[in-house]
């Protein structure tokens, strides 16, 4: 996998991770200008793995940059007054780490739901993302709860596989 594959691939991507935690353009631009450097010097590293992985590691490169330049511009606010709402800006910003990270993953469960065959895909569906009571889909369904926990576990086992070969670590 070349650069300039990864960076036409993942430009969007890298940038908004970065403009989401700096908030400002410009030290976004940066910041992904310098994930692309290390990448870049690393790319030995990446050959032969899967292309969720390299995403992943893509992703917490940027992460990691937008930590370390948080990181030294709080250094650098220390001798400024600092107010409490700078010290929970600053928070709130490595918080969204978390959230775009646990967004990724949704978005990949829901994409490998979608890839069951059915009923599991209908009834997961359902059940975790629309949120739906066994009960509710017991009587949208048709069917008695007891068929339906088992189709849901049935479901929950070929999910489990499917992740398992695409290379997510449920336990991470």
């Amino acid at each position: 996998m070349s650069i300039e594959f990864l960076i036409k691939k993942y430009h969007k991507l890298v940038y908004s991770i970065c403009q989401n935690m700096l908030n400002s353009s410009l030290d976004a631009q940066d910041i992904t200008q310098e994930t692309y450097i290390t990448i870049y010097q690393n790319i030995d590293k990446y050959v032969g793995l899967p292309e969720n992985e390299i995403k992943n590691i893509i992703c917490k490169i940027a992460l990691n940059k937008c930590k370390d330049y948080l990181k030294s511009k709080i250094h650098k606010l220390k001798t400024a007054d600092i107010t409490d709402d700078d010290l929970d800006l600053y928070i709130d910003n490595v918080n969204i780490e978390e959230n775009l990270i646990k967004e990724e993953r949704k978005k990949y469960i829901h994409k490998m739901i979608n890839e069951l065959r059915e009923p599991y895909k209908n009834i997961l569906y359902k059940y975790y993302i629309q949120e739906m009571s066994l009960d509710d889909l017991s009587n949208l369904l048709k069917i008695p709860k007891s068929t339906l926990k088992v189709q849901i576990y049935r479901g929950k086992e070929l999910l489990k596989e499917s992740l398992k070969k695409g290379g997510v670590n449920l336990y991470e």
